[in-house]
């Protein structure tokens, strides 16, 4: 494995730390707040290649990895990706734990069972190797009760690391241990008045106001075994740290404050913290964080209709700390990134740092190349906008007749195609203004469409272009710009001696007339 990729130099960093350990634990945390989306995916992936490298560079050694998903946190807002009846489901139940509420959705025990289940399907599709652990479980089942214990018997020096943190009027209330209301089973409504080490116990009030409702006002003891309480999100990552153990956690930039005062913690309660690493945040279209709890992002569903799921993970492959927008048109070029990357490994081209990267996503490489022809993700683009329709065995015609030697129903290229489909019609025409020729357009067009009535080669198209282009004072930028518009709606296209040859001299043709003719 080439020691200058990021999941080498960090499995390096684990095993310098707790290479003696006969088994090393890493963990990836989840707010079943909303359901998991692409960040949630690449958490657990990143993790994974770093376990990976660690087993690489150290044969034999046991390794497990805990997807954690904090069930029993509050529901603090509603999800904005549902309708009107689930949301108002979900907003009788704000502050209450995730793992109480009602299923919106009407399929599972829970709220929290629902987005548990799809995290875990989502992560079954995609054969990662993990262990599931539920907060819910850990509280309730009593697998929390030990360190609950340490952390009850030291509030005073946690309270001691936090406060100095929050806001002058946050601090008095502050408290490690967040009661469960045992009258209205909500979280955030509970202000602890009290500590009883000596009956594993708080008391507390339910009078504080969230999400715009009044605490319901009683005054009672709750105990902090079993699930009667739980620890706040700081604190609970220093308590899952202790009691399981974990070796290894990345988490996002936002989250780096958070992981200091963690450390600081499981140190209190005699835990070793495990090694950490920090990745910036992927951002959405507007420039915004991507999040689960208001139902932004593009969701690793919505990334597979349009491309392989080889795609994906090279995407999230790539250098962690530099932040990402995640838009549509990083799609495309994830698409073609991966297959050039394959082309050059078969080809023998391959530097030894994207052979490792290739291996990391594609663990089960076959010695042949899989798809032994050279077809991009932007031409198969190009191709069914200027095709049209929505038949994926004429586009592959197409492709089979220009590139003889691909079998017009290759699996590989059948799938390619099917993606290229969805995406021009999910993500292309909705958003695509077609932009009507122009008076000095048209002779530009003519006179291609009047060239393209003999036969022609690739290069003889490609240069006549150029010319004709030129013969009429136009830059060659902007000529060839008006002949795509023209054949596939967009500004930009595959070299165009080839795309024309590849959808057919009277297809081309046909479009250069069509587009003459436009008002």
């Amino acid at each position: 494995m080439a020691a200058n990729l990021w999941p080498a130099q960090q499995a390096e960093a684990v095993l310098a730390r707790f290479g003696g350990r006969p088994r090393l634990l890493f963990e990836t945390g989840y707010g079943p707040s909303g359901l998991p989306h692409i960040g949630t995916f690449c958490e657990v992936a990143r993790t994974s290649w770093i376990r990976r490298a660690v087993e690489h560079l150290r044969p034999g050694q046991s390794t497990e990895l805990y997807a954690f998903s904090d069930d029993m946190d509050g529901l603090r807002k509603v999800p904005l990706n549902l309708d009107d009846a689930q949301r108002a489901t979900l907003a009788r139940h704000l502050g209450r734990p995730l793992c109480d509420i009602p299923d919106p959705f009407g399929c599972c025990g829970s709220y929290a069972d629902h987005n548990n289940g799809e995290l875990r399907r989502m992560l079954d599709r995609y054969r990662f190797s993990y262990v599931f652990k539920s907060s819910r479980d850990q509280y309730r089942g009593g697998v929390f009760n030990d360190g609950l214990r340490a952390i009850l018997r030291h509030a005073d020096a946690v309270r001691d690391i936090i406060l100095p943190t929050l806001s002058s009027d946050k601090r008095d209330e502050w408290s490690p241990f967040i009661p469960i209301c045992a009258d209205c089973g909500r979280l955030y409504s509970t202000v602890v008045t009290g500590y009883h080490p000596e009956r594993d116990a708080v008391s507390y009030r339910c009078e504080r106001e969230f999400a715009g409702q009044a605490g319901c006002g009683v005054a009672a003891e709750a105990s902090i075994l079993d699930g009667g309480s739980k620890v706040g999100w700081k604190v609970d990552w220093a308590l899952r740290w202790l009691v399981f153990g974990v070796n290894y956690e990345m988490y996002g930039k936002d989250l780096i404050e958070s992981a200091a005062l963690s450390r600081r913690i499981v140190r209190l309660l005699g835990g070793d913290p495990p090694v950490e690493y920090f990745y910036e945040m992927f951002l959405d279209e507007t420039g915004s964080k991507i999040s689960k709890s208001v139902g932004k992002g593009i969701s690793v569903e919505s990334w597979l209709r349009y491309g392989p799921p080889e795609s994906l993970a090279l995407f999230l492959l790539h250098n962690p700390r530099k932040a990402r927008r995640l838009s549509w048109d990083a799609i495309p070029r994830a698409v073609d990134e991966y297959l050039d990357l394959l082309d050059r490994h078969y080809d023998g081209a391959a530097p030894a740092d994207r052979l490792t990267e290739l291996r990391l996503i594609h663990p089960d490489l076959p010695p042949a190349h899989p798809y032994p022809y050279r077809v991009s993700f932007a031409m198969l683009l190009n191709l069914v906008a200027t095709v049209g329709g929505d038949d994926p065995d004429l586009a592959a015609r197409y492709v089979h007749e220009y590139r003889g030697r691909i079998d017009a129903g290759d699996p590989f290229l059948r799938r390619l195609v099917e993606h290229a489909l969805r995406y021009h019609r999910e993500v292309v025409l909705p958003g695509a203004a077609t932009a009507a020729s122009v008076e000095s357009d048209r002779p530009l067009l003519r006179e291609m469409e009047a060239f393209l009535a003999e036969p022609r080669d690739e290069d003889a198209i490609q240069a006549h272009a150029f010319a004709s282009a030129r013969a009429r004072g136009i830059e060659p930028a902007a000529g060839f710009r008006v002949l795509y518009r023209a054949l596939c709606g967009q500004d930009h296209g595959p070299r165009l001696g080839p795309f024309i040859k590849l959808i057919g001299q009277e297809r081309a043709r046909a479009a250069l007339r069509r587009a003459a003719a436009a008002e």
